[in-house]
């Protein structure tokens, strides 16, 4: 890669962030609603098509922001740079029928580097959280209607740095800042025959704090080709900032008029968000350039977190196992492309935060994904597809059946290599 070419990504790169932290990475889900929305899967397009295992992956041409220690394996003289769309297809299914939606966003932008031997970097910018619902309830005599409506996320930008602490030891901490907006009204229209009577609330939290994530991987290899990772990820808990404006109207609609009168109107009233502890571990095992097997677990504990200064009776506690597996068939056949390709394939099962009469809502599916090089280079384009359901029938609830896809960039080069003429 020329000089001119990294300037170039470097360039694309700040002209993008603004964008993504712009615009928000909206769900289209129903259960959105509750606490920050639906939590934003982790990792990138290579971890994705192995079900979301990362906890115990390193590698050196990929960057992997879920365990910040793996950040040590990256080469010396190298640069990695990370991008990728994201896209999903949903059908929500419940007692009132069926309804399809769906979307396309900017799914991250990352780079790695080395700053010495030891001491290796990434930053990158990712969404935690995703906001986006519009629903009408309708009583069952007909004489009252909600209407929620929710948008918005908190996106997180990331600067990771791990370190080698002895030849099987590394250690790494992710600093992330936290940002964006949670945006959500609600009214409870009252009918009648005349008069109509309404409650309206607006409430808009703008969330700006920074939060620590920690992690250790130990490394070693077994014979000569073999090689194993045991990796573990912690995150204290974190108060996150949020400027809440928060607006309530009583109005009622006669046919001489309209009244209209404001219950509460607060302005950048200062409250907190709080994210749970989180705990995890994973491992990964397999054959340099051949194999690689691993799994996941995490729990977080949400029971515990606050939602502006409130506790929310909906949330608790969180855990999910991930399993994935990779196989390469030849990696130095460069007569076929196919020989060469990473094929990918993956599972995953979250018990999530949301309990909603009585029921707390799964999450389940499974992956397949493909991680295709470009020439002999070590730049890799990965492919996943993620098919599962979340949610129940049951209890007058909602069950979501989604296919979600990325596509991604993983663009390697040798940055400090200095180049000699005979």
């Amino acid at each position: 890669m020329s000089a001119k070419s990294k300037y170039l990504i470097l360039f694309l790169s700040a002209l993008f962030i603004g964008p993504i932290a712009e615009a928000q990475n909206n769900s289209y889900s129903p259960y959105s609603r509750f606490g920050i929305g639906d939590i934003a899967r982790e990792g990138f397009g290579r971890n994705h098509g192995m079900g979301g295992i990362g906890y115990g992956l390193r590698e050196n041409n990929h960057i992997n922001y879920m365990n910040p220690a793996a950040a040590a394996a990256q080469d010396t003289m190298s640069f990695i740079f990370s991008t990728g769309l994201a896209g999903n297809t949903m059908q929500l299914k419940g007692s009132e029928g069926t309804h399809n939606v769906g979307n396309i966003t900017l799914s991250h932008l990352a780079i790695g580097f080395p700053l010495s031997r030891w001491w290796k970097t990434n930053i990158g910018l990712v969404p935690y959280s995703k906001m986006g619902y519009n629903i009408i309830d309708v009583d069952l005599a007909g004489q009252s209607e909600h209407y929620y409506e929710g948008s918005g996320g908190i996106n997180q930008f990331f600067l990771g740095n791990a370190i080698r602490l002895t030849s099987n030891i590394y250690a790494g901490v992710n600093v992330s800042y936290m940002f964006g907006s949670l945006n959500q009204s609600r009214e409870l229209l009252f009918l009648a025959s005349e008069n109509n009577f309404s409650v309206r609330s607006k409430s808009r939290a703008v969330v700006g704090d920074f939060h620590l994530r920690y992690g250790l991987q130990y490394s070693n290899r077994l014979m000569e080709d073999y090689h194993y990772t045991l990796g573990v990820v912690y995150e204290n808990k974190t108060p996150l900032k949020a400027d809440r404006d928060w607006l309530i109207i009583n109005e009622l609609t006669t046919p001489v008029g309209q009244a209209r009168d404001t219950v509460h109107n607060y302005v950048a009233a200062t409250s907190h968000i709080e994210l749970p502890a989180r705990y995890g571990a994973g491992f990964s095992f397999g054959k340099q350039n051949k194999f690689l097997v691993g799994a996941d677990y995490s729990i977080q504990q949400w029971s515990e977190a606050s939602f502006l200064d409130q506790q929310h009776d909906s949330l608790v506690n969180s855990s999910s196992v991930r399993v994935g597996a990779q196989y390469t068939p030849d990696y130095s056949d460069f007569r076929s492309i196919w020989r060469r390709v990473h094929y990918r394939l993956g599972f995953h099962y979250t018990d999530t935060y949301l309990q909603l009469r009585g029921q707390q809502l799964n999450d389940y599916g499974m992956t397949i994904g493909l991680g295709i090089p470009y020439g002999n280079t070590r730049t890799t384009f990965n492919f996943s597809v993620d098919i599962g359901r979340r949610g129940t029938l049951e209890h007058n609830l909602i069950r979501e059946n989604y296919v979600m896809f990325n596509i991604s960039l993983s663009l390697y080069d040798f940055w400090f290599h200095q180049r000699r003429y005979e």
